[in-house]
């Protein structure tokens, strides 16, 4: 599917927002994007020859992420991945959005996604590839009305991924 009027919709805010708040419009374009084109991030995640990986955890994210980035473009892979502000649907979107072509295709091999423990579920329908699992610590599932809910969502993720690495051994 071609998604040119959208990529162009969502680049153009993205730009804008940018340009009256340094750093800011990073969940807003993604928002948009999703309304104008519900199927615009699957769609882009499952055009990926090597597929995807979710990193999740509430501690550990960001640099589980930036070392399998690092790895796999060490070995020549072309690799898309998001920045850990942009682990929320609306943000990954939005890191599609800054990187994609016109048409909304990402040229590269395989996405590695840092991904929000609360909202990986959203994302398993994309079939990803592999599942890495770091810390989860209770004082930073607060944000969370039951840390149970988060529990739940990784035994729905390691249900459904092939692979996984789970940090399971850590205190």
């Amino acid at each position: 599917m071609n998604y040119s009027l959208s990529v162009a919709v969502g680049k153009t805010v993205r730009f804008l927002l940018r340009r009256v708040r340094r750093g800011g419009g990073s969940a807003f374009p993604g928002l948009l994007v999703s309304r104008l084109a519900p199927t615009f991030l699957s769609d882009a995640i499952k055009s990926l020859p090597l597929g995807f990986v979710i990193v999740s955890g509430s501690a550990g994210k960001s640099s589980t992420t930036h070392m399998l980035v690092t790895i796999l473009r060490e070995h020549g892979i072309k690799v898309f991945s998001n920045s850990s502000t942009a682990n929320i649907k609306q943000g990954l979107l939005s890191a599609v959005l800054a990187q994609c072509d016109w048409s909304g295709k990402l040229n590269q091999d395989i996405a590695v996604l840092e991904v929000d423990e609360g909202h990986i579920a959203g994302l398993l329908d994309l079939k990803p590839q592999l599942l890495v699992l770091t810390n989860v610590l209770s004082d930073q599932l607060d944000r969370f009305t039951d840390p149970s809910f988060v529990i739940e969502r990784f035994a729905q993720a390691v249900a459904v991924v092939p692979n996984a690495v789970i940090n399971g051994d850590d205190p």
